[in-house]
């Protein structure tokens, strides 16, 4: 029987990116366990007893002989005792961009840019992709640092910009697919925001109230327009924003049969026929 996976990493405990990489390793099930690198000079000089030699018990442990392959830092060199000793293991060892390389090779990687927007727990792109059924696979930090991690069953995984592009050759990990060309826009109104896809000229798609927090606006407007880009249908990213406006009453898209056009923002006026309407929310919209 062939021994289960488990994953030795070699770096400092303040290594950039290690932190996400234990919530996303947590997340999917991958065992591992973590050892300090040697310190500097610790390995010169070392007998062919070397394993015997003091060091803080850290990387000496019987941890390392138990994992499967050893997954190490820039900063940690050849020289490294924890390397050395896993070569002599016959263990496999691939650096942390490898590692990474190899996880996303055929993942579709959508990056969410800073600052990121959080709504009921996750960044904006994933709660909406989520709601609408894409089930992306999520890793984020939190607004007190902590690392989250969450796997679904849909392709794509959404990643933090700045998280991915601290490792080297970061850009060509995943499928080539993951690039989304940027068609959508809006424009800001007083009172609320109108959408639009532009594949041959601008099409309006929707219209959402101002955004709560005038902050984050500008941010995300950017990830609904985004949204639409990727596909989703308005009637989803309403849906899945529907809760940022719980108490506000809105028209939403409706036009009414009735003489009081001032009522009616939006309408410029327009009279509509006596006769019944089938169909009056985002009848237009498509």
């Amino acid at each position: 029987m062939w021994p289960r996976r488990k994953i030795q990493l070699v770096a400092s405990s303040t290594a950039y990116g290690i932190d996400g990489v234990r919530a996303m390793l947590k997340e999917i099930q991958l065992e591992f366990s973590e050892v300090e690198p040697a310190k500097e000079g610790l390995s010169e000089g070392l007998s062919e007893r070397w394993w015997e030699v003091p060091s803080d018990g850290k990387f000496l442990s019987e941890e390392l002989g138990l994992a499967t392959e050893l997954v190490f830092w820039p900063e940690v060199t050849e020289e490294d005792v924890c390397r050395a000793r896993a070569l002599a293991l016959g263990m496999n060892q691939q650096s942390i961009q490898s590692f990474l390389h190899n996880f996303f090779e055929d993942e579709l990687i959508l990056l969410d840019s800073e600052p990121t927007v959080i709504i009921e727990g996750r960044p904006l792109l994933g709660h909406i992709l989520n709601k609408a059924g894409f089930e992306p696979s999520i890793l984020w930090p939190t607004a007190d640092g902590e690392w989250q991690c969450e796997r679904k069953q849909g392709i794509h995984w959404l990643l933090p910009d700045f998280w991915l592009k601290g490792f080297a050759e970061a850009s060509s990990w995943g499928r080539d697919a993951k690039r989304v060309e940027e068609k959508s826009t809006w424009v800001v109104r007083k009172t609320e925001l109108d959408f639009y896809r532009a594949p041959e000229g601008l099409k309006f798609v929707g219209h959402l109230p101002r955004w709560p927090e005038p902050k984050q606006e500008q941010v995300a407007c950017q990830t609904i327009a985004r949204c639409i880009d990727l596909g989703v249908s308005w009637l989803d990213i309403k849906s899945a924003l529907s809760s940022l406006w719980k108490n506000k009453i809105s028209a939403d898209n409706l036009r009414w049969n009735i003489d009081d056009f001032g009522w009616n923002g939006g309408t410029s006026g327009e009279k509509l026929s006596a006769l019944s309407i089938d169909h009056m929310e985002d009848w237009w919209s498509g």
